[in-house]
């Protein structure tokens, strides 16, 4: 028996999918790199491509050069394994402009069940991201530092190692002191812990600008980073990198054996097995605790 789609005249369907607003993209899953062998007029305005410069084209060209984010490996690894997910990304129009795109992908098997296709279903999110991000201002930005606070951290921290466990990707977590930091602040007042704890969590911050990293502010003396890593020794020269550039910021601190601020680094570097973050950030801990131990201005990464 037909099916209620099947008795639609095949001219009227594509007008149906033509007119939706929202673009609509098939993806040949049967050949390397999975390109666009459809779109619609909706994915066309969406994106300022043409049909004709879109086909034969890989989505990730819609990215442009923004390809660290998390979402992305949460839909390399369910085109990988056949599987269909929901992700919001960053996209770049054909002018270059910025839209968030919530993708939705679900595939499609033929009649002996071999996978053949995937469907994929774009809509622009921006103006409801927009407002989510004002609401988080609010709630998840360190109001001195302007960087995420501990809640917003412990969220993404828990989002990025369920990611890590299903896409089978090594993680970062990185902790950052400051060394000597309570004799600062008794010696130099509030104003000047205040100001030294901006240009501080400044240079953290523009040490992990990409969009998989999660910068924030953990404790009142403390920043956390976590990030998708593949690179000990990189996460090494990185983080000795940051211990640096806080020492040549050159802020007076009488009170520090090295005659300036610093900071002591502790990091490691896992591939996710039964971890919880509360024991990835307990091991950390204890490299920092190493690092602060050789006397400040130090990095202890494994």
């Amino acid at each position: 028996m037909a099916t209620a789609a099947e008795k639609i005249p095949q001219h009227l369907l594509l007008k149906a999918i033509d007119a939706s607003h929202d673009g609509l993209v098939i993806i040949d899953a049967r050949e390397n790199g999975f390109p666009l062998i459809y779109v619609n007029h909706g994915f066309e305005k969406l994106t300022g491509y043409t049909s004709a410069e879109a086909v034969g084209k890989n989505f990730r060209v819609f990215q442009a050069s923004d390809n660290h984010q998390s979402e992305l490996a949460v839909i390399h690894a369910a085109l990988a394994d056949g599987e269909g997910c929901v992700a919001t990304l960053r996209n770049s129009r054909k002018d270059g402009s910025m839209y968030w795109n919530e993708l939705s992908i679900t595939p499609v098997h033929g009649d002996d069940g071999t996978l053949t296709h995937f469907i994929g279903i774009q809509k622009d999110v921006t103006a409801r991201i927009q407002l989510e991000q004002q609401l988080n201002t609010l709630t998840n930005i360190d109001p001195l530092i302007g960087i995420s606070n501990r809640h917003h951290f412990d969220e993404r921290f828990a989002n990025l190692l369920s990611i890590a466990k299903r896409i089978h990707s090594e993680l970062s977590v990185v902790l950052i002191e400051l060394d000597y930091f309570k004799p600062y602040s008794e010696r130099y007042g509030v104003e000047a812990r205040d100001e030294c704890l901006r240009k501080v969590g400044g240079c953290v911050a523009k040490s992990f600008v990409r969009t998989s990293d999660c910068v924030a502010r953990y404790s009142a003396e403390e920043f956390a980073v976590v990030s998708f890593s593949s690179n000990r020794e990189g996460l090494h020269q990185h983080t000795q990198q940051l211990c640096e550039r806080v020492l040549l910021l050159n802020i007076p601190h009488l009170d520090s054996p090295h005659g300036v601020v610093t900071v002591s680094i502790g990091g490691i570097q896992r591939l996710p097995g039964k971890e919880t973050t509360e024991q990835l950030i307990g091991l950390t801990s204890q490299k920092l605790r190493a690092a602060q131990l050789d006397g400040g201005n130090s990095v202890n990464v494994g």
